[in-house]
Parts: C-alpha cells; structure tokens; sequence
C-alpha cells in the first residue's frame, strides 16, 4: 500500500512539473495594440504595438521609447501574426491587447473576414475595443506618443473608459457584444471612431510628449455605423449619447440646456437613467414609445428662478424634458434618413416582446424601422442643485 502511494506521489509530482505550452518572457513581445490597413502589395498590412513595460513605469524609465511600433504585410491577419518574425525577434503574444484599429478604407471595404480571426482566436480576449480611423492611416493612431500613458493603445483604452463613464460620448463595446449585434436580426453594429489631429509624422517623436501643446493627437470623433459588415456613415457624439439613453446603456452625462429664450443656460449632471421601450405594432406599423427618466443634480445654473421656491425645479425639469425629447428623435430620424440603420436595437426590442409580428421582418428589419412611429418620453428630476440654492454671482 506504502508502495502504492509513492508511486502515485511521483506521477502526480511528475505531471505538475512544468508547462508543456511555457514562452520565455525573453523571446515573446506583449502587443497592447493592431492596427489594420490596406496594404501597398499585398490585401491588408498589419501594425503591432509592444509596451515596453520599463520605460512606462516612471521610476524605470530611461527615456527611450516607451513602445515599439512594427508593420507586415500579407493577406490574412492570421498569416500576418504568425510570420511577424520576419522583422520581429520575439513571438507575438495578444492576449493582452488593448485596442483593434481599423482604417477607414479597409472599414469600407468590408471587415468581417480578418473579424472571423479575432472571434475564434483562443489566445485573444474579450477586453479589447476596436475603433475606426477616420481620415487617417489606422497605423498613425498607433504611432502617437502621450504624455500620461505613453503607450498609444493604453491610453485610447482608458480615454474610452472614461468618456463612457463621465459625458456617453462611446458605447462600451467588446468584440463579443460587437458580433452579436452583427449577427442579430433588429440592429446594426456601431465603433467608435478617431482622429488623428496634427502632423501624423510627428506623433512617435518622444519630443511630442515633451510639449504642453502636442503637435499630434489622437481624439474621439464620432461612431461609425457598420452595415453588412461596411462603413456606411458616421454619426456624431452628441448623437451617440442620445443612442445610449434609447438601448438604457447611459451611465452618467451632463445635459445643457436654455433657461428660456434667453442665451443663459443651466447644466443637469445625470447620475441615475433608466429606459423602457415598449414594443407594438399599430395599423401594420411597427410602434416604439421609449420612457426615459432620469435623476440628477445640477451643476451650474445662470437661470434667473429663485431656487429657494418649493417648485423652482418643476420649470427647470420641463425645459430639460422637451430639449432631449427632440434630440432624440432628431437623431433616431438623422439616422433613419440617411443610413436607415436601427443602431438603437428597436428590432430587437420588437422581436422580444412581439415576435409574432417582428417575422414580418425578420428577413429585412430595415423596411420596419424606415416606417417605425417612435415617441420619446423623457422625464427628469432634479434632487439637488448644489451647495447653494441661492444665486452667488448672477444678478
């Protein structure tokens, strides 16, 4: 019995002795951002980021690059990323990227086929964001220096968390949710979409960081709409907050809006939103009404209301309700006359609460939604209006 147990001990010892798949931290390079581009000979030409990880961290730093930005061609970004040793010494390893860029020509093109590569790549995860660049080379996205985060892909990264969480001027959106909605038969997928600001040339030169005025940025632009899995048209960022509310994917914003007809104004800061969308047909017509409420504080008010009446808020809650009402409308109608793509999801809503009369549509959602009514109800209500009720500096 004795005997018995040893031998087990010893196969079991021997078994977790090592990884048979293990890389040296030597030979691999950790890529944190792709950018993808149509290529000079070849159909697409891929740019690799890798961090390196010292010259990020500011007590190792030594004033060298803080990333390596490195580009192949070929004509798969499957073929691409197992041959980039033709220039690169170490291996790549993406399980750690950060951000998927896109160029606007390829976007146009059509990109579902290197999207099949991401989606049933084992080694990449769901964390990334893919984004668009927009009047630009998807490479010079990678090729900006920032003063904060150094790396390119990181700092896009949390910029879009950041818009996201503080102002919804993004969608948070990963590849999985990003194919879903692609393969979804009541809604048309969206990306986010980036500029690059100032002399493309420029923006890998450490001198860039080194400056209070960068001669090269990378900014949040507008969203793109993808439709049969092609760039169609953008959108711009206001209108994507107004997305947002409809699909009850809003965190937090701020709202500006006229205290009358004057040119005064008010801001709301948004903190809690919820929506409902009820989903019917009337007359043969598909028929949305969306309630959005919402509840806030506000931030800065120039309106000439007493604040320390018990109803002062009502007028304010009103004005806010009308001002959003229109815009989301304007932008569901924006979008319906010029892409007629359902990038809110009211097809899907459809689909779940009536989907007896969605099969009509199923097959061409597109003709639903061209002919949709759609009401917008928006309710507000304000519980604060700071530290102080009474006007310190307008008279």
């Amino acid at each position: 019995m004795r005997v018995t147990m040893i031998i087990v001990l010893i196969v079991i010892v021997s078994l977790l002795s090592g990884c048979w798949d293990r890389k040296e931290l030597r030979n691999v390079s950790v890529v944190t951002g792709m950018a993808v581009d149509v290529g000079d000979h070849q159909k697409y030409k891929l740019t690799v980021e890798t961090t390196a990880a010292s010259e990020v961290n500011p007590r190792s730093a030594e004033g060298y690059a803080p990333a390596n930005v490195q580009a192949l061609e070929g004509n798969t970004i499957a073929e691409l990323t197992h041959k980039f040793n033709i220039i690169s010494e170490q291996s790549l390893i993406l399980s750690h990227m950060r951000v998927l860029v896109i160029s606007e020509e390829v976007a146009e093109k059509g990109m579902m086929e290197f999207m099949d590569f991401m989606d049933r790549n084992r080694e990449i995860r769901d964390d990334f964001d893919i984004v668009i660049a927009r009047d630009s080379k998807a490479a010079s996205v990678l090729k900006t220096n920032n003063m904060y985060k150094k790396s390119a892909s990181l700092k896009i990264f949390t910029q879009l968390v950041s818009m996201y969480n503080d102002w919804g001027g993004v969608p948070k959106l990963r590849l999985n949710d990003f194919i879903r909605i692609y393969k979804s038969d009541g809604q048309t997928p969206v990306l986010v979409a980036l500029k690059v600001k100032g002399d493309p040339k420029k923006g890998g030169n450490i001198e860039n960081m080194k400056t209070v005025t960068p001669e090269n940025k990378v900014d949040v632009d507008s969203l793109a709409i993808i439709k049969g899995g092609k760039l169609v048209g953008y959108i711009s960022i206001y209108d994507v907050r107004n997305m947002l509310f409809v699909q009850n994917n809003l965190k937090s914003t701020i709202i500006t809006a006229k205290c009358g007809n004057g040119a005064k104004s008010m801001g709301y800061r948004v903190t809690a939103s919820k929506t409902n969308v009820i989903a019917t047909e009337e007359d043969g017509v598909p028929s949305f009404t969306i309630n959005v409420k919402t509840e806030g504080n506000l931030q800065n008010n120039e309106c000439l209301t007493n604040m320390s009446k018990i109803y002062a808020f009502k007028g304010y809650e009103d004005i806010i309700n009308k001002k959003m009402e229109r815009a989301i409308l304007d932008t569901v109608n924006r979008t319906r006359e010029q892409y007629n793509a359902d990038i809110f999801g009211l097809g899907e809503r459809l689909k779940d609460q009536d989907y007896k009369q969605f099969k009509k549509y199923r097959d061409n959602w597109d003709e639903g939604f061209s002919k949709a009514k759609i009401n917008i109800r928006f309710n507000t209500e304000i519980k604060q209006a700071g530290l102080r009720k009474e006007r310190a500096f307008i008279k």
